[in-house]
């Protein structure tokens, strides 16, 4: 299953759990572990996830993902984190647990369908697709958009 994301200066595919991993992390540091309006475009891309068609604002999802750049830069691999969410997903378990993100090493340093993340810092885990965000909206004004999709 693959996320994909087409805006004003492009498209760019990727696996859900790549896209899930990068959300659960910036909600995880940037946003006290619960899911805020700070970020809403990131999160919003989430309803893509079985099908449904979801429509974002490509100037704030642009302007939400260079803050993440800027806070998760650098950071090393035992920063990744996950959602319950997405365990839940994972697990096949549904509701979520309560607890709403926690570091994957404290998880058991490894994510179904990902395996061991590669590499030494979260660039490595997500970073193809945060880049490729960042271009596909690059310049964007407040009538783009960008589309989402479950492939």
């Amino acid at each position: 299953m693959s996320l994909s994301f087409s805006g004003p200066k492009g498209w760019i595919e990727q696996r859900w759990i790549v896209y899930a991993l990068m959300r659960d992390s910036i909600q995880h540091h940037l946003e006290d572990g619960c899911p805020s309006a700070e970020f809403a475009a990131v999160h919003g891309a989430a309803g893509a996830l079985g099908g449904q068609r979801v429509v974002l604002p490509a100037q704030k999802l642009h302007d939400e993902l260079r803050r993440a750049r800027a806070a998760l830069a650098g950071r090393p691999l035992d920063a990744l984190a996950i959602s319950g969410r997405t365990r839940a997903v994972l697990s096949l378990r549904w509701p979520p647990p309560e607890r709403e993100t926690m570091l994957v090493k404290d998880w058991g340093d490894s994510v179904p369908l990902l395996g061991t993340p590669p590499g030494d810092s979260l660039d490595d885990v997500f970073g193809h697709l945060l880049d490729g965000l960042l271009r596909i909206t690059e310049g964007a004004s407040a009538s783009d958009h960008v589309e989402v999709m479950d492939l």
